[in-house]
């Protein structure tokens, strides 16, 4: 097995031990929609209850995970945790150098993609992982050069699957105007027109 998958898997287990609703995102979920892109790191949205904290960083630690600071090595401890999101809106951890990011939910929209996640399978497992269109979203927000090429590659593959209805809907509230008409640009290149010429998912 591979480290990182190890590492995924490691973290999967601590949020279904606490009931912790996550969904994976990043490469690992791109490699689900579209094409498979090597990372050395996890991304994951995750939405750790106030009262959980401790006994999530209680769990970190025992699975051997460490902060990721500058003075390596520190234990993961609830005011690391929470200074974190208070700085970042998302937690870092290490476990043997492989780093995750564990985002926390700071607009409605991510709650609904929490409750959207899929059940995909990694190794003897079945994992939360985000949708095709929620993916898309959060990629058109990041906007680097890689998540240009990972959507272009998302709306190929799954050309026909789409539910273009609700990407359109979400990219008109969440995304600033210009980026919005990139993605019907990039919907319109990428996606599949009926026997009547219209486009559909």
């Amino acid at each position: 097995m591979a480290p990182l998958t190890e590492f995924i898997l490691k973290l999967v287990e601590v949020f279904d031990r606490l009931q912790i609703p996550y969904a994976l995102g990043g490469a690992l979920a791109t490699s689900y929609w579209g094409t498979t892109r090597a990372t050395e790191d996890a991304d994951c949205l995750v939405n750790v209850p106030a009262i959980t904290y401790q006994q999530f960083a209680d769990e970190l630690n025992a699975i051997g995970c460490v902060m990721d600071v500058p003075s390596e090595g520190s234990s993961v401890s609830v005011a690391a945790l929470r200074a974190q999101v208070e700085q970042r809106k998302y937690m870092a951890v290490e476990w043997n150098d492989i780093r995750a990011e564990l985002f926390v939910p700071i607009v409605p929209l991510q709650n609904e993609m929490l409750r959207r996640a899929v059940l995909k399978p990694l190794e003897n497992r079945q994992i939360r992982v985000t949708t095709a269109e929620d993916l898309i979203l959060l990629k058109m927000s990041f906007h680097r050069q890689k998540d240009i090429m990972d959507v272009r590659s998302i709306l190929y593959v799954q050309r026909d699957k789409l539910d273009l209805e609700y990407l359109r809907h979400h990219a008109a509230n969440v995304l600033n105007d210009a980026t919005s008409l990139e993605l019907e640009s990039l919907i319109q290149t990428f996606t599949i027109d009926d026997e009547n010429g219209n486009h559909q998912a």
